[in-house]
């Protein structure tokens, strides 16, 4: 895949597949910003496994199906167990269904035993429900990551936290703020 175009991102489809394998993880980043309600553009689905070792084995089968290369290094290999998963902190592959990255520890926002304390579950299509890291926690590793895209997201995702969601929207995220 190196110096191929890159594959649009199709989140629903990774989830798919995550659940096949039986993978818990809860979303973050972009993705998860945008099923709280933001509508900046997102380019790679986020996520934070559960490190339990079954778990990990579930999430190195589904790698494999989805034809997973490690950025700037190579295809994955089917080497059974999930364990090699825990030799980095954070993963970069490119997929068949897009970019994926995978984080054991979010700067800001912790591990998944962390995350899923505020974690909010999401109905998706295909009668899927993922977890979803809590507005204040995507808030926490936006501002812990301080990238320039982060910190402009910034804005929109305090405005969907702090909104009243009873109230009528009369503007929308993306839109200039009150």
């Amino acid at each position: 895949m190196p110096g191929e175009a890159e594959v649009e991102l199709d989140s629903e489809g990774i989830c798919r597949m995550l659940a096949k394998h039986g993978v818990e993880f809860i979303v973050i980043g972009g993705v998860a910003g945008t099923l709280h309600g933001s509508d900046l553009a997102t380019f790679d689905f986020g996520l934070v496994p559960k490190p339990a070792p079954t778990n990990l084995d579930g999430l190195a089968a589904a790698l494999v199906e989805l034809h997973a290369e490690v950025l700037y290094s190579g295809r994955v290999l089917n080497l059974g167990q999930g364990e090699w998963l825990t030799a980095s902190k954070v993963w970069n592959f490119r997929t068949d269904l897009g970019r994926l990255d995978v984080m054991f520890a979010a700067d800001g926002g912790g591990e998944f035993s962390d995350l899923a304390m505020n974690a909010k579950p999401f109905a998706i299509e295909g009668g899927l429900t993922v977890l979803v890291a809590s507005l204040d926690d995507l808030i926490a590793m936006k501002e812990a990551a301080g990238r320039n895209k982060d910190l402009l997201a910034l804005p929109i995702l305090r405005w969907l936290r702090d909104r009243d969601p009873t109230a009528e929207l009369e503007g929308a995220p993306g839109e200039p703020l009150p």
